[in-house]
């Protein structure tokens, strides 16, 4: 099981030295690798330092009681500190769950905002599915045998013929053109496509999304360059690069069938990195 990357844990100081380590460590390894045994270890780092936010919050809420008041100014402050930084923890816990682009800098982190973002979860639940017959399905290997074929029919190739269609096409790039598509990649134009992502966008299968690059750009972009160039140039990536989660999204307000909800492709970011390069170059 991969991790998910948590915005959150970009607040935490310890997190730099933990991928830093992990970087450095597996230096002989190509990207892939990398990212590999750096899941690994923010995995068990996480463990130890990212699963108790709502205790840590609590506790130091009752200790900012028990010292408003007194004389030890200094450690009443220093309490202040910390419950602005698990604060900030987990308004980006929440934001990142979240998903809505209105929720803006300074809002409330009120009940409201917390039932918005996990609502969707029992909206997004699938409970059942029915097939062509009309017959009910509601265990979880028939649901899954059911979206297995569906996809399977939706996207597997069809015949057709293309020779008649490309025989029509005029030429329209020119040498000049040409010459401007071809020119090497500058690692600038990988950092800016980087930084149009959102931070909070679902990450793929790798579980690392936009906001862990942008944050370890300087440790990380070398390689990232230098790699997405060689696939670039050889035109052949890593398959599990091209590995895709496919998220489903409820249309109307019932789902019957597979045909009630519309699937989403949730790349590796690096994957929409490369897509986006060439897409701007």
């Amino acid at each position: 099981m991969t991790i998910k990357f948590e915005n959150a844990w970009r607040l935490e100081p310890s997190v730099v030295e933990a991928v830093h380590s992990c970087w450095q460590h597996v230096s002989g390894g190509d990207l892939l690798t990398r990212l590999e045994g750096c899941a690994e270890d923010l995995k068990k780092w996480s463990k130890s330092h990212c699963n108790k936010l709502k205790i840590d919050i609590e506790d130091c809420r009752k200790k900012l009681l028990r010292f408003r008041g007194t004389n030890d100014m200094r450690h009443y402050e220093g309490l202040q500190r910390r419950m602005t930084h698990l604060l900030l923890q987990e308004d980006a816990y929440w934001r990142q769950r979240a998903k809505t682009h209105w929720y803006k800098d300074g809002d409330l982190n009120t009940k409201f905002f917390h039932a918005s973002a996990t609502a969707r979860k029992k909206v997004n639940r699938i409970t059942y599915l029915e097939n062509n017959d009309g017959v009910r399905v509601t265990d979880e290997v028939g649901m899954a045998n059911m979206a297995k074929e569906y996809f399977h029919e939706l996207f597997q190739a069809k015949e057709s013929v293309t020779t008649l269609v490309l025989n029509v096409l005029r030429q329209v790039i020119i040498a000049d053109d040409n010459i401007q598509l071809t020119v090497p990649f500058w690692i600038e134009e990988f950092k800016e496509a980087m930084f149009s992502m959102q931070p909070d966008k679902c990450p793929g299968p790798d579980g690392f999304n936009p906001g862990f690059y942008q944050h370890f750009w300087r440790l990380c972009s070398p390689d990232i360059f230098q790699e997405c160039v060689s696939w670039l140039t050889q035109s052949q990536i890593s398959a599990s690069l091209n590995a895709t989660n496919i998220a489903l999204i409820p249309k109307g307000t019932e789902q019957r069938s597979m045909k009630d909800w519309r699937p989403i492709a949730l790349c590796n970011v690096l994957y929409k990195l490369l897509s986006k390069v060439l897409a701007t170059g």
